[in-house]
């Protein structure tokens, strides 16, 4: 995984980090998946929120699997290795046992998301809920998309039709972090930096209870990402 220090830089966002949990919380129920777990900060959000639902963390990067076996596995939560295009790991992880599944920034790192999502859908039981985050706006795609791996950023109608051509019902699509457009815009459009920039991450950080004001004026139909919620 390349994306592995600006992974380590919004980790440390903890009013963004809130904000995003808040967005994805409301679909959460059950015996739950995470896809891309990463460094376990949503993770442990879900074990003491859940406590009575099994929990199972996925990652394909080695280093990441180890720290969160380390820090988290227990009687009710589970660790395991997924490649999103790798049929193994689906089918050791099972089909038709989760009432929630859930990734945030994850889907653009794959490069067949259409065979993930057909995937995700086989291993949801029957009305359960899949919530994806993932970048919007083409023309945001720039060095530092290409410097953490990502395929593509994803309109509303191409994250809709690829959901519902896995047969997923969307029940919304919404954008989130308006705010966010301007800083990934300037620091890789503009100053070609293929980091996130770390002061400007802090400082955005402490402006959050303003962005979420503008989301509510701007009625969630601009940001720099887009979340859904389906169902099955």
């Amino acid at each position: 995984y390349v994306g592995r220090e600006n992974l380590e830089t919004v980790a440390n966002s903890k009013n963004f980090n809130n904000w995003m949990y808040g967005e994805i919380f409301p679909a959460l129920k059950g015996d739950i998946l995470e896809i891309g777990s990463g460094k376990g900060t949503y993770s442990k959000r879900i074990i003491e929120d859940f406590p009575k639902s099994q929990i199972t963390l996925t990652e394909i990067d080695v280093d990441y699997l180890k720290n969160l076996e380390k820090e988290f596995i227990s009687k009710n939560v589970n660790v395991s290795k997924l490649d999103l295009n790798n049929k193994d790991d689906f089918e050791k992880i099972g089909y038709g046992k989760f009432d929630t599944i859930f990734g945030l920034n994850v889907l653009e790192h794959v490069k067949d998301d259409e065979f993930a999502l057909s995937q995700l859908y086989k291993m949801l039981k029957d009305n359960g809920n899949l919530i994806i985050l993932v970048p919007t706006h083409k023309f945001l795609f720039n060095v530092i998309d290409k410097n953490v791996g990502h395929w593509r950023r994803y309109t509303k109608k191409e994250l809709d039709t690829k959901l519902k051509k896995a047969n997923f019902k969307v029940k919304k699509i919404f954008s989130f972090n308006f705010l966010g457009i301007i800083g990934w815009y300037t620091n890789g459009n503009i100053c070609k930096n293929p980091q996130v920039n770390t002061s400007a991450t802090k400082i955005f950080d402490k402006i959050i209870p303003i962005e979420k004001h503008l989301e509510k004026l701007f009625r969630k139909k601009i940001g720099l990402s887009i979340i859904s919620y389906s169902k099955k």
